[in-house]
């Protein structure tokens, strides 16, 4: 664990105080011998003076004669030495009871800090302090308008800086920037929802702004499996309004009116898309105009399905009896194939709500989220399905699962069964 100037002060905090109450406890020990011995000494001499003052007052009245006199105070003087000279022998105790309040003020910061290690550390509570310290300051910056160095940057850590944003933003709830930022750390996340959430927050904060209408769009457009929807839609119209020739929202636009199945705007943004890419590349041959062209020719034909010339998988979803009474009107069904040996990301996914068991869906090319990372393209693929409580893809305690099933692709579309039998621990 590294140390940083806060945690050190905190530390040397504690133990000065810890030393500050352990000489408050022992000060009277200090001090409670020597005041005992000045207080009988003072009290003897008290004494001594009023029986010398008896004796003269009965010398003078002559109750005494001059040589009774000198011995009664002979002897008064004789008992009054004697007594100072009491303290003396107990000089061979004094230095016990300092030892003692040493002692005491020593073990008073071990016993504090012993306490505290016992009752009341929590690693937990320590990283996060750590976290704020470390995290707290670009988030400041970034809050402020201010671009943090890469240093400062390659220091952070993705699920603590999300933390320390939304710490933030409890406190600044109507900053439309911070709501941004931790969206785009959600995406970066794969966390498509939470991005969803906090980019909807942005934009009503803030609706004119054109990169949080489109990351917004985005984001609709991934969690809706490529698909248009009307605020997406409504999104994008407002960044082309304002920039006809914006070539991320025209992709968005047209990929997702084709997938979504509106082939006449699809063949408005999909032509108009290529138009403005080979104008800023010079490329007509690229990867990326190739699908375009492919688009556009199965647009025209209709929207002819993909799945004719790339296949596809018919997954076919049961419930074991044991658990079809752990599902909840309210749960979302996840059906998805990602690559054996590639990225993690789902290469297509079926999302839709509980409804009658068995469940008959395909996964195929019109479903991906990503041009180049078509189903298609990975000969190898496991298929595998969910039950989400929470409605997330992302699975979670409590959720339940299928075992996954590896497939090698063919080209054809192809059969697969899958049966939802266990529970996410």
């Amino acid at each position: 664990m590294t140390s940083n100037p806060i945690s050190i002060a905190f530390v040397l905090s504690a133990l000065g105080l810890s030393l500050f109450v352990a000489l408050v406890l022992i000060w009277p020990v200090l001090r409670a011998g020597r005041e005992r011995q000045h207080s009988l000494l003072d009290l003897n001499v008290q004494v001594f003076e009023e029986r010398l003052h008896e004796l003269e007052q009965d010398k003078s009245e002559g109750k005494v004669d001059a040589e009774t006199f000198n011995a009664l105070k002979t002897e008064l003087e004789r008992q009054l030495l004697s007594l100072a000279a009491q303290p003396k022998s107990a000089e061979t105790v004094k230095p016990v009871g300092r030892l003692t309040a040493i002692g005491l003020f020593l073990v008073v910061p071990v016993l504090a800090a012993i306490a505290y290690g016992v009752l009341s550390y929590k690693p937990e509570l320590w990283h996060w302090w750590q976290v704020q310290t470390q995290t707290g300051p670009v988030v400041d910056k970034l809050f402020v308008g201010m671009q943090p160095t890469t240093e400062e940057l390659e220091k952070q850590n993705l699920a603590d800086f999300a933390r320390v944003m939304q710490l933030r933003l409890q406190e600044e709830p109507k900053n439309p920037d911070g709501w941004y930022m931790l969206g785009m750390a959600f995406l970066q996340g794969e966390l498509v929802d939470q991005a969803a959430i906090a980019l909807g927050h942005a934009n009503r904060l803030d609706p004119q702004r054109d990169d949080i209408a489109l990351s917004y769009a985005q984001t609709l457009v991934f969690s809706q499996r490529g698909q248009l929807s009307p605020l997406s839609r409504e999104l994008l119209m407002q960044v082309l309004n304002k920039n006809p020739q914006h070539e991320g929202a025209l992709l968005l636009m047209g990929m997702g009116a084709y997938r979504s199945g509106d082939y006449a705007s699809a063949l408005v943004f999909l032509p108009k898309l290529r138009e403005v890419h080979i104008a800023r590349t010079g490329d007509s041959q690229s990867t990326a105009i190739q699908e375009v062209d492919q688009a556009i020719a199965l647009a025209k034909q209709g929207g002819e399905k993909v799945v004719a010339a790339g296949g596809g998988i018919r997954v076919t979803l049961t419930v074991t009896k044991e658990l079809l009474g752990k599902i909840q009107p309210t749960d979302t069904v996840f059906i998805f194939a990602r690559a054996l040996n590639g990225p993690p990301m789902p290469l297509a996914v079926v999302r839709q709500a509980v409804g009658s068991f068995p469940l008959t869906v395909e996964l195929n090319d019109t479903q991906s989220m990503i041009p180049d990372m078509k189903l298609s393209k990975f000969p190898s693929v496991v298929v595998n399905a969910r039950i989400s409580k929470s409605g997330t893809p992302q699975g979670a305690s409590g959720d339940l699962e299928a075992v996954a099933v590896p497939l090698t692709q063919d080209g054809k579309l192809q059969q697969v069964e899958l049966i939802i039998n266990q529970v996410k621990p």
